[in-house]
């Protein structure tokens, strides 16, 4: 339908550029054939180029009136394709993530970001169940885990661009202490994210949660991210080695290795290729016999 009467309106101007065009040819074409028709009627030639420069003068006065009206029109679009264009510029993104924390897979933590193009404001938070209803803490558990931050209770003021918020939010082992171990997948939730960009234009996004996607998720080694390992073993080494730049007192486990010892490894490693030289000897004389 929309489509449709954007053709008509489309249309219009051509038709009535059309009709005025030729209405006054059709006039004028009338009037000379009345002429040969009805020899009573005389039209003189001063009235005739009278009727003549008329109808030309209505019909330049319709066509500026047509062309004023779509340059109006058309400039009506373009003020409305800058401001599309100006809201697009500064619009912000609020999505809140769910993600397995760097320590472990058994932790998760929820991250709110803003990846939109401008600041995002009175950020808000609703729950609902995935059937559309109020969600609350008596029928589902999600909301007492989510309650824990006040962020997701009382809603942010404004986050910037780029900006994040990371928190933790729950542990499977808690959940599965709180809820059971047969309903520990079966938790669903849906958030409902409301903000607004820098000259209060509202938004809404939307996150469905389902723990059934998370089930069978797994991976190798502890950390979920290399570099808390890395952070782990540079822990490690400087516990090794910090009470020695403290107190200068407490011994390191040491292996020393002089030129001693350097000497008595080629001297080994001499007497096991001779060792080795001589077992080849043996089973090749045995191997002729």
């Amino acid at each position: 339908m929309k489509s449709d009467s954007k053709n008509e309106r489309t249309l219009l101007p051509f038709v009535v550029l059309t009709g005025v065009v030729v209405a006054p040819i059709i006039f004028i074409a009338g009037i000379i054939f009345g002429t040969e028709l009805n020899a009573s009627i005389v039209l003189t030639s001063d009235s005739l180029s009278s009727w003549v420069a008329a109808i030309a003068t209505v019909s330049i006065a319709v066509l500026t009136f047509i062309l004023a009206k779509e340059t109006w029109h058309l400039r009506n679009a373009q003020i409305e394709q800058l401001n599309e264009i100006k809201k697009e510029s500064m619009r912000p993104n609020v999505v809140v993530n769910v993600q397995p924390s760097m320590v472990s897979i058994s932790f998760w933590d929820v991250v709110i970001q803003n990846l939109g193009k401008g600041i995002a404001q009175n950020v808000n938070f609703e729950f609902k169940n995935i059937d559309g209803t109020v969600a609350t803490d008596e029928n589902n558990h999600l909301i007492t885990i989510f309650s824990k931050l006040s962020l997701f209770e009382n809603g942010c003021s404004s986050l910037g661009l780029g900006q994040s918020i990371k928190s933790f939010l729950f542990g499977f082992g808690d959940l599965k202490r709180d809820v059971g171990d047969a309903d520990l997948f079966e938790q669903k939730i849906r958030l409902i994210i409301k903000f607004e960009d820098a000259e209060g234009n509202p938004y809404i996004n939307s996150l469905d949660i389902d723990f059934n996607d998370y089930k069978g998720v797994s991976t190798l080694g502890g950390a979920t991210d290399p570099t808390y390992s890395i952070f782990k073993e540079l822990e490690n080494i400087r516990k090794l080695f910090e009470p020695v730049f403290k107190t200068g007192f407490k011994r390191l486990k040491i292996d020393s290795f002089n030129s001693k010892d350097r000497e008595q490894e080629v001297e080994n490693r001499r007497l096991q290729e001779q060792e080795f030289l001589k077992q080849q000897e043996k089973l090749q004389s045995t191997a002729n016999k």
